[in-house]
């Protein structure tokens, strides 16, 4: 059966996916599931802080321009044995072609052998390709909205979108 493998966004920012994401990738390894947990959102993404300071860089699109080795950008968390968290690395202008590239499909391949979760926190889907691309590359995606505070007609045109590609809807 494989991993679990998991994109996890939002219509809009502000809608807490990143606190999803870190809250998921805590409790599944709490239960005993060898987790990673890829700061995927490459525009403002500050996972590295949440889980102690690991420093945002070598981190993903380190890894994804070969800056960078899969050992040195997956690093072990502080409170957690069976978690470990992949930085957003280094802010590069061309990031977002680098989150479709083949190269981040070989990360995930490598991870699989490796992991038993694999959560990918990414930029909102208002932000870009970024979240489409890394939904693809994970083939799920659980979308975060939050009452009162999700745009409704930006989350409806965004989730259109995603009927069209080859992403399974896990849940919201």
């Amino acid at each position: 059966m494989g991993p679990i493998q998991l994109t996890i966004s939002s219509p809009g920012p502000g809608d807490g996916k990143s606190f999803t994401s870190a809250n998921l990738a805590s409790a599944l390894a709490d239960s005993g599931f060898r987790t990673v947990l890829i700061d995927g959102d490459i525009r403002r993404g500050e996972l590295h802080a949440v889980f102690g300071e690991l420093g945002q860089s070598p981190g993903l699109l380190d890894y994804l321009v070969g800056e960078a080795t899969l050992e040195q950008v997956v690093r072990p968390t502080q409170h957690h044995a069976n978690l470990f968290v992949v930085p957003c690395g280094r802010r590069r202008k061309h990031g977002p072609e680098l989150l479709a590239s083949e190269r981040m499909r070989e990360l995930l391949d490598d991870l699989r052998s490796r992991f038993d979760a694999i959560l990918v926190d990414s930029a909102p889907l208002g932000a870009g390709i970024d979240p489409f691309a890394l939904g693809s590359a994970t083939g799920s995606m659980l979308i975060v909205l939050r009452a009162g505070e999700t745009d409704r007609k930006l989350a409806q045109a965004k989730l259109s979108i995603l009927d069209r590609m080859p992403v399974r809807i896990i849940g919201a």
